[in-house]
């Protein structure tokens, strides 16, 4: 089965070009702070739940751009599929954090550092931040349709 990826016009390139250059220099960002706490040995988590971090992190910064511009580079219904997933698996990693924080043994936080536990709760928000976008930017685009009928 061959995927069918939609033409975007001109302006919908430059939209999309903009947010790559956002995420790179995110990304960038992240990786100095990273190294000048690593530098200063200021250690919040350990340096492998930080690589993670950032990538969700600019993944999801990713995602949430695309759906302020409105821009859908797969189908819009590929694309929600997508969005909605997302969000679902991170709310399942909220609950199951917060099911571990009441019933486990390990906190949010241990020996002043993100436990792993806490970790999975951060990633799910992130991924959860992406469903709740895609959520407000349809009623936002529902009630402006719905207004400028009215109108």
């Amino acid at each position: 089965m061959i995927m069918k990826i939609k033409k975007l016009d001109e302006l919908e390139l430059i939209k999309r070009g903009n947010i790559f250059k956002h995420c790179l220099f995110t990304v960038i960002g992240l990786l100095f702070v990273h190294i000048a706490m690593m530098e200063f040995n200021i250690i919040l988590m350990s340096q492998r739940n930080a690589v993670v971090l950032i990538i969700i992190f600019i993944v999801s910064l990713f995602c949430i751009e695309m759906i302020c511009y409105g821009i859908f580079p797969l189908s819009e219904k590929r694309q929600k599929f997508v969005y909605i997933i997302a969000g679902l698996c991170g709310v399942a990693a909220v609950i199951f954090t917060v099911i571990e924080l009441l019933y486990g043994e390990e906190g949010f936080i241990v020996n002043e550092m993100l436990s792993d536990t806490g970790m999975v709760g951060v990633m799910g928000c992130l991924l959860f931040a992406i469903l709740l976008a895609y959520v407000i930017k349809s009623i936002c685009s529902l009630q402006k349709t719905s207004r400028g009928e009215d109108e």
